[in-house]
């Protein structure tokens, strides 16, 4: 199909891409609302389905299920499919869309606002139109699979999800994720991967007066490591160690026994993240104050997406494809936020980010989206996959 051929057929969606938007960010899929995120995988695998796909859900108990969709044809059945992939939860609390639904901007035209509308629904419905418009033209030359993820929100804390989708990823030959860019000329090619950590100090709680050669002070512990383990932070390496909250004692005249930190750990790549963990063991095994014992860890994490020439050349074929669009020049960015396209890493395919919806306000209740980069971002996708 001819490049403005292409442009005025996806164009002629976009209000029914407009209407698909509007019902998924009207259905709430929360942090804690697993019966949410399920009911946004229902509408999608019907929605999957209807247009030739076929659907498989791996279920979980703590967590939403992980969707799965797939095109295969006799023709391609044996070549490796490109995956499109984003996350159907989002981070806010049950009721948010009583005030926070999907509305247009009066005072502002072609934009919108609503709770998960930029991260990532909009993501969702530009992934799903993509495989769509393909299918519609006939692709045959690779197949195509949308993995729909249900807790990349909570770091895949309370399900199996992180396995699973690094399963799904084995035999693929590249990865598209579907997370929102804040500008529509930017390719994110990097990210950070994050842990969140808790420690725990147990020490021997005494009366600060009476009992001050008996107590062993949880708090002064703790907070030595914290100062220990933070001064291994380099800004310059991207390596990060933050401590940001930290509980302990129960009045201002007791020596406390208990104390606890909750860190968070993040790298560019996977050394240094061996580098950081084998430096929390060490801090954490050497005790500052006898009769103290310390225990960490490692509460959910998420891997790095690192920067490869894999990345760099599907990147390259990106900004080539945009140039050749009209849509001006893309620029290679390496985001400090983690995502599930580090898992393409893990499994060293070449994956790239940032193919969603432009906006801001991602996590806030003001998150807004600009609705005209839609079209153009299907557009986008499919002609890169076409050229591939």
């Amino acid at each position: 199909m001819k490049m403005d051929k292409l442009k005025a057929c996806i164009a002629s969606q976009e209000n029914e891409m407009f209407a698909f938007l509007e019902e998924l960010v009207n259905t709430e899929s929360g942090i804690d609302q697993i019966n949410g995120v399920n009911q946004v995988g229902a509408i999608i695998r019907q929605w999957c389905e209807n247009i030739g796909m076929t659907t498989r859900i791996i279920p979980h108990n703590q967590a939403g299920d992980l969707l799965i969709a797939e095109y295969k044809t006799s023709e391609n059945q044996d070549r490796k499919p490109i995956v499109l992939s984003g996350h159907m939860d989002t981070v806010f609390n049950a009721g948010v869309t009583l005030d926070h639904h999907f509305r247009l901007l009066a005072d502002k035209p072609g934009f919108a606002k609503g709770a998960g509308l930029m991260d990532m629904k909009g993501g969702l419905v530009i992934a799903m139109y993509v495989v769509k418009n393909l299918i519609e033209m006939g692709y045959q030359k690779q197949p195509l699979t949308l993995i729909f993820i249900p807790d990349e929100e909570t770091l895949h804390r309370y399900s199996p999800t992180r396995q699973e989708v690094i399963t799904a990823l084995q035999d693929a030959a590249l990865m598209l994720n579907f997370e929102p860019s804040s500008r529509f000329n930017e390719v994110v090619v990097g990210r950070q991967g994050g842990m969140m950590m808790n420690v725990t100090v147990e020490g021997v709680q005494g009366h600060s007066g009476m009992e001050v050669e008996v107590g062993r002070s949880a708090v002064v512990e703790l907070a030595q490591k914290v100062v220990a383990l933070e001064a291994l932070t380099d800004i310059s390496r991207k390596k990060l160690i933050n401590c940001g909250i930290i509980n302990g004692g129960v009045s201002a005249n007791t020596i406390p026994g208990v104390a606890k930190g909750n860190f968070s750990l993040r790298f560019p790549n996977q050394a240094i993240k061996d580098e950081i963990i084998d430096d929390v063991e060490r801090v954490i095994s050497k005790p500052y104050i006898p009769d103290t014992v310390t225990k960490f860890e490692i509460e959910s994490g998420v891997d790095a997406m690192v920067y490869t020439d894999k990345v760099d050349q599907l990147a390259d074929h990106y900004i080539k494809t945009a140039n050749k669009l009209g849509y001006g020049a893309l620029t290679k960015v390496e985001s400090q936020g983690a995502s599930d396209a580090s898992l393409a890493s893990i499994v060293d395919i070449p994956v790239i980010d940032g193919l969603g919806i432009v906006g801001t306000g991602a996590h806030t209740l003001e998150e807004e989206a600009d609705l005209t980069s839609l079209v153009p971002r299907v557009v986008l996708s499919i002609q890169a996959i076409l050229d591939l």
